[in-house]
C-alpha cells in the first residue's frame, strides 16, 4: 500500500509490507585458498604388457640385434657396446654417377722442334692433323689464303658446295643451290661437275642458308623455319634425325651471316664438329660443339662478338675467323679451345659480290668459297709454312 500522509495534521499512516525483491547478481569469485596436504599413495597397479622390443642403439630394427638384451620390460644397450670390436667389412656398393668435367689441366711442356718434312701441309691429303687437336699454338694460326683457284661458274648468286670432310678419297661433289630449298645434287666426280651431270636428291624438309656441311656420309642442314639441325644419310638418302638448338635466332631475318641469308652454320676442323648461331638472348655470336656419334651438344662458347658485324665466318684448327661484313678481310678471330679472343687478321678478297659461303675442309687443308657465283678454292697458309 501506498503510504498516506495527512498533511494537514502531521500525521503518516503505514501500509502494509510489500514482496520480496528478485535476487542480486553473483558477486566475483574470491581468491583461491592454499593447497590441500597430499593424500595417501594408493595401490600398485597391475603390470602391464611388454613393449616393442627396440635396441635404444638400434631405433630403427624391431628385433634386438647383436649388442642389446633384455632385462624383463624391453631392451635396453649393453653397456660396452660402443668399444666393441667391428664386424667383418661388407660389399661394395654399386658405383655413383659420373661427376661433373673437371677444368682443364696445365699446359704440357713444349714439344721438340717440327721439321720441315712434317709441316701439316704436306700431309694434308694423308690424315688430319693431330698438333692441332685439343690445344692451339701458334703453328696453327693461319696467315693468310694463297693460291685461289676458280672451278667453275655457277648460275646461282647463292648456293653451297660440298665434298665429305671426313672422306678425302671420295670424289663425289654436293651442291645446294640457293639459300632456300629442299634439293641437293649429287656429282659423281669432279668431271662430272663440270659437264653439269648430277643425280637430284630430295631431303624431305626445306633447308636454310649456306652453312650446310657433308661429313661422314651425311648431309647436315639448317631445317627452315624452326631452330633444328637436320642429319640426312646420302647413302639411304632418308633423314637420321635432328637436333634442337635452344635461344638461337632461326626466324624474322635475324640472321647469323646477314649477307649468306645464314642462321645456322656447321662446321669440321681438326678437333671435329661446330655449329655457329647467333644468340637470341644478346645477339652475339655463339659456337656449340657436337658430339657426332650422339649428335648432342657437348659445350657452347660465347664469342661475344655481335652477329652484326660479322660477313661469314669458318672454323679451323680450333679458331673461329669471322670476316667484316663486306667479306673483304678476316677482322676477328677467336680461340674456341681456350675461350678468347685471338689477335689475327688478314686479307680474303676485293670488295663487291656476294660471299655466300665459306668452308673448312681438315684433310685437305683448303677453305671452299662461293663467291660471286663463282665456285673457289684457296689453300690455307699457316704460320707454321714459313
Amino acid at each position: 500500500l501506498i503510504d498516506i500522509c495527512n498533511s494537514t495534521k502531521g500525521v503518516c499512516i503505514a501500509g502494509l509490507p510489500g514482496r520480496d525483491g528478485l535476487p542480486g547478481h553473483n558477486g566475483t569469485d574470491g581468491i583461491p585458498g592454499l593447497n590441500g596436504v597430499p593424500g595417501a599413495d594408493g595401490k600398485r597397479g597391475k603390470r602391464g604388457t611388454a613393449g616393442v622390443e627396440v635396441c635404444v642403439c638400434c631405433y630403427q630394427s624391431l628385433q634386438a640385434p647383436t649388442g642389446c638384451q633384455r632385462d624383463g620390460f624391453g631392451v635396453k644397450e649393453m653397456s660396452g657396446l660402443l668399444s666393441s670390436p667391428l664386424g667383418p667389412q661388407g660389399p661394395p656398393g654399386p658405383p655413383g654417377t659420373p661427376g661433373p668435367m673437371g677444368p682443364p689441366g696445365p699446359a704440357g711442356p713444349q714439344g721438340p722442334p717440327r721439321t720441315k718434312s712434317q709441316r701439316p701441309h704436306q700431309h694434308a691429303s694423308q690424315t688430319m692433323a693431330t698438333d692441332c687437336v685439343g690445344f692451339l699454338s701458334s703453328e696453327c694460326l693461319i696467315k693468310s689464303l694463297i693460291n685461289p683457284r676458280n672451278v667453275i661458274k655457277m648460275t646461282k648468286t647463292f648456293g653451297t658446295w660440298m665434298k665429305d670432310t671426313a672422306r678425302p678419297n671420295d670424289e663425289r661433289i654436293w651442291v645446294a643451290e640457293h639459300f632456300s630449298g629442299r634439293v641437293v645434287m649429287e656429282y659423281k666426280t669432279g668431271g662430272s661437275f663440270q659437264n653439269h651431270s648430277s643425280e637430284v636428291i630430295d631431303l624431305k624438309k626445306f633447308y636454310q642458308g649456306c652453312g650446310h656441311m657433308v661429313h661422314n656420309g651425311s648431309l647436315y642442314f639448317h631445317i627452315a623455319g624452326t631452330s633444328n639441325i637436320g642429319r640426312f644419310d646420302l647413302l639411304t638418302k632418308k633423314p637420321t634425325g635432328h637436333l634442337s638448338i635452344n635461344n638461337a635466332m632461326h626466324h624474322s631475318l635475324s640472321y647469323l651471316l646477314a649477307n649468306s641469308k645464314t642462321y645456322f652454320k656447321v662446321a669440321v676442323d681438326e678437333n671435329g664438329m661446330w655449329l655457329i648461331f647467333a644468340s637470341s638472348v644478346d645477339e652475339s655470336i655463339m659456337v656449340a660443339q657436337l658430339d657426332q656419334k650422339t649428335f648432342s651438344v657437348t659445350s657452347y662458347i660465347n664469342t661475344t662478338y655481335p652477329r652484326t658485324k660479322a660477313g661469314n665466318a669458318f672454323i679451323t684448327c680450333g679458331v673461329l675467323y669471322v670476316t667484316d661484313t663486306k667479306d673483304t678481310r678476316v677482322s676477328f678471330a677467336f680461340d674456341l679451345l681456350k675461350g678468347k679472343p685471338v689477335n689475327v687478321t688478314f686479307d680474303l678478297r676485293s670488295p663487291g659480290g656476294v660471299l655466300a659461303m665459306l668452308s673448312y675442309s681438315p684433310k685437305e687443308r683448303l677453305l671452299y668459297a662461293w663467291d660471286h657465283s663463282h665456285v673457289r678454292l684457296y689453300v690455307v697458309h699457316f704460320l707454321s709454312d714459313d
